[in-house]
């Protein structure tokens, strides 16, 4: 019971918004790397697309801006210990499995890395850095010590 005594709110939620912005400054370096603007050129080529697809992909895309949009405030309510991240990271949850947006953002970078990763095993890393997101928002105690 030692480990979870350690385990404080104000502690936790700075890891979770930690990891928020070590995705965000990921995905903005590597547009960067790779001559974009970031979020500028992904929302064109994603209308130069959806005018292809029809509606579905449209409500895809949709869902996928907010699921990045969230990630962006998620990570100053995180970092500013603010109670409505609790709320926001587990509604992102679903959102980041479909996506697949891992929570824990060194996955991301690690695929990148190595790129012969087996992608069924960063799978099931990424399904469980949820579950543990998940638990640790909802099992650790309230109190911000």
């Amino acid at each position: 019971m030692f480990f979870f005594r350690k385990l404080s709110r104000t502690r936790i939620w700075q890891f979770w918004g930690g990891l928020d912005v070590l995705y965000l400054l990921w995905y903005v370096t590597s547009s960067v790397r790779l001559g974009k603007t970031p979020f500028w050129n992904d929302l064109t080529v994603a209308t130069e697309v959806l005018k292809d697809h029809g509606t579905a992909a449209v409500v895809m895309v949709m869902i996928n801006w907010g699921l990045q949009l969230s990630i962006v405030v998620s990570a100053f309510l995180f970092l500013f210990q603010r109670k409505e991240a609790k709320w926001l990271g587990l509604a992102q949850i679903p959102l980041r499995l479909v996506f697949v947006v891992p929570s824990f953002s060194v996955l991301l970078i690690g695929a990148y890395l190595f790129p012969n990763y087996n992608p069924l095993m960063l799978l099931g890393m990424i399904v469980l850095s949820e579950i543990i997101k998940g638990w640790s928002l909802c099992a650790i105690r309230n109190n911000p010590r």
